[in-house]
């Protein structure tokens, strides 16, 4: 060509610029890919009061990979925590044999996995965040939260890769303070209420895209809602009632030794299970010498 220059063809014109599929490093030696089979819901879904399920901090370019691997951790603990539920599904499909039609077996499968799926992702609306919502009324994120954190202490290993903290939530609101306080009453009357015993408990809140709310009022808010035979420790107490403002949205979650357990922070929690069980593998050791 004249000049030595190379004539470049196509859509775009001299723009050079793809699209450039992000690679993320996944488990082995392959690569996770994340996929669309998990489907999200709409962020406004956060306001429903009766909204359970377990909020989680990751890295922002693996917020898919981290909500499918959330999703096989939380039901591998749901099936050893509520094996009820998942008995009744695995007899259902026994009970399907025999020849049947091909399209209606087909159908049958979609409608029973559109029926029985217990987890759902939420769209937050804040990079670095994902929401998995519990559908099945039994299943408690409170109680299921906390068997995989303490799991994750005691063993230094966890079934996931990239998430980060986990924090069971049990209701949710509009961002504002009139509709948290309304949110979190009952919450606050179950957990920290005037018929149970005198405890420990602090108030955690934390705010991201909401330079509204403003930290102290809200604070004094609930806390006064609490009983007061329950006293305020900032550092160790027994039980928190933790606030997350998201933009527009909130969500509300409790869990008890908070503290104690990192805040849910996995990647800590790991590494003193780790030391853990070095300590004690190295107790044995010498105990073999001797």
């Amino acid at each position: 060509m004249p000049g030595g220059k190379r004539e470049h063809y196509g859509g775009g014109g001299g723009d050079r610029k793809r699209n450039k599929r992000q690679y993320l490093p996944g488990r082995g030696s392959g690569q996770v890919h994340a996929s669309a089979k998990h489907k999200t819901h709409s962020v406004e879904r956060l306001r429903n009061p009766g909204i359970k399920g377990v909020l989680v901090s990751c890295d922002v370019r693996a917020e898919a990979l981290c909500a499918s691997e959330c999703i096989m951790a939380f039901t591998d603990h749901a099936q050893e925590r509520y094996p009820a539920i998942f008995e009744h599904e695995e007899e259902s499909e026994a009970g399907s044999g025999g020849v049947v039609d091909p399209e209606k077996a087909i159908a049958a499968e979609a409608k029973r996995a559109k029926e029985d799926r217990h987890f759902y992702c939420v769209n937050t609306g804040v990079k670095g965040l994902v929401f998995v919502e519990f559908t099945h009324e039994t299943m408690d994120p409170v109680a299921l939260c906390t068997a995989i954190v303490q799991n994750v202490k005691e063993t230094g290993h966890t079934k996931t890769k990239y998430a980060v903290r986990m924090t069971p939530v049990v209701a949710g609101s509009y961002a504002s303070i009139e509709a948290i306080c309304k949110a979190v009453q009952p919450v606050v009357e179950q957990h920290l209420g005037a018929a149970l015993e005198p405890t420990s408990y602090c108030l955690v809140f934390k705010k991201r895209s909401n330079p509204d709310i403003e930290r102290t009022k809200l604070i004094d808010k609930v806390a006064e809602l609490v009983d007061k035979k329950h006293k305020v420790d900032l550092t160790t107490p027994k039980r928190a009632v933790i606030i997350d403002v998201l933009a527009n949205n909130c969500l509300i979650g409790v869990m008890d030794d908070y503290f104690t357990l990192k805040k849910c922070n996995l990647q800590e929690l790991a590494g003193i299970g780790i030391k853990e069980a070095e300590k004690l593998a190295g107790g044995a050791g010498d105990e073999r010498v001797k």
